[in-house]
């Protein structure tokens, strides 16, 4: 990886909430790179819980933010992210960021709105459609 771009004052991006099965909502914030319009940051949050999952989310952001700056491709960080589930069942919160991230990608390769794309991806759950 090479070193970390600096960040800039201002940066576009998307904010994305999902229910998950156990953490009640999450918040999660993807900023873009304005040079290569690709994902630079991540934040998460959690809707009104806090403690632990709240700090190790926010570790992850960070960590997954370092990485974005300093080269790493989001489709690895997101490979990272899939599958990572807990005794809550498969939505859960970091499975909803991996998801998110998804989104996000799949919304600037193609041009379309990023609520389409999760509107489809929520019907096609409800209806087990793979």
């Amino acid at each position: 990886m090479s070193p970390k771009a600096p960040r800039a004052q201002a940066m576009k991006g998307y904010t994305i909430c999902r229910k998950t099965s156990g953490c009640g909502k999450i918040f999660t914030t993807i900023t873009l790179d304005a040079s290569t319009g690709q994902p630079a940051e991540v934040f998460i949050r959690f809707g009104k819980a806090g403690g632990c999952g709240s700090a190790i989310a926010d570790g992850i952001a960070r960590l997954a933010s370092y990485g974005l700056r300093s080269g790493l491709d989001p489709l690895d960080a997101i490979k990272a992210l899939e599958g990572i589930g807990c005794h809550q069942g498969s939505n859960s919160c970091m499975t909803v960021v991996a998801e998110s991230l998804q989104f996000v990608m799949k919304a600037i390769a193609t041009g379309r709105d990023i609520n389409e794309i999760i509107e489809e991806a929520e019907f096609a759950t409800a209806n087990d459609i793979h």
